[in-house]
């Protein structure tokens, strides 16, 4: 019996010095070198290996921005579909090695969805059950890969008498902060009446709950037709005016960005996007000549034109909801005739690949992409 605690005891003691021989070898090292090494790891053992210790655990965040192959891969395409029953989404897988998902978001029993936006592997949408004495519509983000659903708390409604407003919604997640991310909404007025301000508001999934950002100038209102992205802690949205408002729902602060590109009117219409960690300005006039400005320096604000490309032949009609930047490439996708996606390069301008859509008469369709998380 007297041995037996010895025993133990020499294990324990082996592992204290196996751990703490780890600690001096990865401490040995400067950061920057061990950074660059997990930044060129495969998936698998860089979740492995950013479990080794505390300092390789601190350092893998500033890895995984640079490590190219943990970047969100693109699986497919969500879309609304005119069937009320038993669903009104679609999914059209495009990625080798991906059979199925879930496109019903576990939400099988709602009679109707409405996507409202797409981030790093989140989906939020409203759903919709209406019987002839009962009508319930609900919000929630569900994580595909999880299939965790969260229930988001609707906004109270404010009525004014011959006053309409819109709510415009994005959604807001960094793959690193798997257990937090944020939902943003635009509440804009039909009138332009100085009592009723646009405001924007941001939910938070860890308090639970709304939180009210500061006025909006009347004149200031989100294109409606337009998604916008979640990039570098910041939410950026277009405005009917061509201009970018950059929402940081950590804040709760909203930045707007104006600007002078040769080439801008009032009659065309622009989004904004990412591709490859850079944000892209896309401008689109009435012949479908469409510009695009990529931001080479965030302080500076310096914008530079990177592409130009003639699409009159290829939409079926001029609006972003038909049209998607690709993250990892320098290529759009674009909805076209019978129900086709196009896959068109921006440096040549040709459309390289063909997807097709169940439902040709769809109204919109989303990118949805998978990504790892820290």
């Amino acid at each position: 019996m007297s041995t037996s605690p010895k025993h133990y005891e020499s294990n324990a003691n082996e592992e204290e010095m196996e751990q703490s021989s780890e600690d001096i070898w990865c401490d040995a090292l400067p950061d920057d070198v061990m950074v660059n090494i997990l930044s060129l790891l495969p998936p698998k053992p860089f979740f492995r290996f950013k479990c080794v210790s505390k300092s390789w655990l601190g350092l893998s965040s500033r890895a995984f921005r640079l490590n190219k192959l943990l970047r969100p891969t693109l699986l497919g395409f969500f879309y609304e579909t005119p069937s009320r029953s038993p669903h009104n989404i679609g999914f059209t897988i495009i990625s080798n090695g991906v059979r199925k998902l879930d496109s019903t978001l576990g939400l099988s029993n709602y009679d109707e969805f409405q996507i409202h936006d797409c981030c790093n592997g989140l989906v939020l949408v409203t759903s919709l059950i209406s019987e002839p004495s009962f009508r319930s519509q609900n919000m929630y983000v569900y994580n595909l890969a999880t299939r965790k659903c969260t229930a988001i708390e609707l906004l109270p409604q404010q009525h004014f008498e011959d006053v309409a407003y819109d709510e415009v919604f994005s959604l807001a997640f960094d793959p690193q902060c798997e257990l937090q991310f944020h939902v943003v909404c635009f509440r804009q007025w039909h009138k332009e009446r100085w009592s009723y301000d646009n405001i924007f508001l941001t939910f938070s999934s860890d308090s639970g709950t709304w939180q009210r950002g500061g006025n909006l100038e009347c004149v200031f209102k989100i294109a409606q037709k337009s998604k916008g992205t979640y990039l570098d802690g910041r939410l950026h949205r277009v405005t009917e005016g061509h201009e970018i408002a950059s929402v940081d729902p950590n804040n709760n602060t909203c930045l707007v960005t104006k600007f002078d590109f040769p080439g801008l009117s009032q009659n065309g219409i622009s989004e904004i996007g990412q591709s490859q960690g850079v944000l892209h300005f896309m401008f689109l006039n009435e012949s479908h000549m469409m510009s695009i400005w990529v931001l080479e320096n965030d302080d500076r604000q310096n914008w530079i034109l990177k592409h130009q490309l003639c699409l009159k032949e290829m939409l079926v009609n001029a609006s972003f909801q038909n049209i998607k930047l690709h993250p990892g490439k320098d290529v759009i996708f674009a909805r076209g005739k019978f129900g086709r996606i196009l896959s068109i390069g921006l440096i040549n301008g040709e459309a390289n690949e063909f997807y097709y859509l169940y439902y040709p008469s769809c109204s919109q369709f989303w990118l949805y992409m998978h990504c790892f998380l820290v």
